[in-house]
């Protein structure tokens, strides 16, 4: 079921989420620049005519509640399955957003002039996250040891732990200035021959 709106002017919004609950204007107006939009009660997305046989379906059946809560981390999938067990449970945030690349939170606050780049990227696409899928909070994990700190760094993962947590520390304070709305929080995802441990890092 969709919810999302959009305007002639390009601008989507979501007119059932809490960042709109108190809007004294009517729900088919955009927030951002008042145009009217003329809509239908939600309707259901319908596939392509020309959409081939599916090959697999999914078990769990699609929620379209958001949670308004996005994990940045480390695009290595040796940690993802411990990284979602740890926000679902401990963090209790299902249906996270996740922006998952390479060093997480270095793309943030890049201590490496390789990840300035990066910086400039990350950005915009954060922009767009918080505005359209209206999140109010932002968990920040980096993991040792870690291949992009190790490589960048050219050091073991214990002496690449001081820059990382010195990036999400930063990259926290940066979200908090991009962001004043949001919750910031960070941790570090350490791997201990095959167990992996959570600890919070001070932000």
């Amino acid at each position: 079921m969709s919810t999302f709106l959009r305007c002639e002017n390009g601008h989507r919004w979501n007119p059932l989420s809490r960042r709109f609950a108190h809007a004294t204007t009517a729900g088919n107006q955009c927030p951002f620049c008042a145009t009217i939009v003329s809509i239908n009660s939600a309707e259901e997305m319908q596939a392509p005519a020309d959409l081939p046989e599916p090959i697999f379906t999914a078990r769990d059946p699609w929620n379209p509640e958001r949670i308004h809560a996005m994990a940045i981390y480390c695009s290595d999938g040796r940690f993802g399955e411990a990284f979602d067990e740890f926000c679902h449970q401990k963090l209790e945030i299902p249906r996270y957003d996740r922006f998952a690349v390479p060093g997480g939170p270095a793309w943030i606050n890049p201590s490496v002039a390789a990840a300035q780049d990066l910086y400039r990227s990350a950005r915009a696409q954060l922009d767009f996250l918080v505005r359209v899928h209206d999140l109010e909070r932002i968990v920040l994990i980096t993991h040792s040891p870690c291949a992009f700190y190790a490589e960048h760094l050219q050091k073991g993962p214990h002496e690449c732990l001081e820059a990382q947590f010195s990036d999400t520390h930063t990259a926290a304070q940066r979200l908090r200035l991009w962001f004043p709305k949001i919750q910031v929080e960070g941790y570090l995802a350490h791997r201990d021959q095959q167990a992996i441990s959570f600890h919070p890092i001070p932000t």
